[in-house]
């Protein structure tokens, strides 16, 4: 699994997060039934919610993910059809040496095998504002 998006840390364990339109407060996003024990309120398709206080969680981050593939880093996401990590560029020299197809005006893309890839995250404070 590819994580993307703002991630927190509530009760020792990692939530996903979106802000909510109270000041100071987030609300926690999960896919785990179980957390219906943690007063988790069933939203809709297998997803659990709940509303926190900012000085509730022990941290805000970002994270984007990357692959390494064949020695160059590129943006990477999971491809819903096929499992596999799609990676993308808009360098057009390092698309067309890899092998990537144009998907885009200015971008390439690739699919490749979980094997063929380091996935590599990029970890950022994230503060609401």
């Amino acid at each position: 699994m590819i994580r993307k998006g703002e991630y927190t840390i509530y009760n020792g364990k990692e939530y996903r997060f979106i802000e909510s339109d109270t000041v100071e407060a987030i609300e926690l996003i999960s896919n785990e039934k179980k957390d219906i024990e943690n007063e988790f309120t069933y939203y809709k398709n297998n997803i659990y919610t709940k509303m926190v206080g900012v000085n509730e969680v022990k941290e805000l981050y970002s994270i984007n993910p990357y692959a390494v593939y064949k020695g160059e880093v590129f943006s990477a996401s999971e491809e819903r059809k096929t499992g596999k990590v799609l990676l993308d560029t808009t360098n057009t020299e390092l698309a067309k040496k890899m092998d990537f197809e144009r998907t885009d005006k200015y971008m390439y893309s690739k699919s490749v095998e979980w094997d063929e890839v380091e996935i590599i995250e990029e970890r950022k404070p994230y503060s609401l504002d």
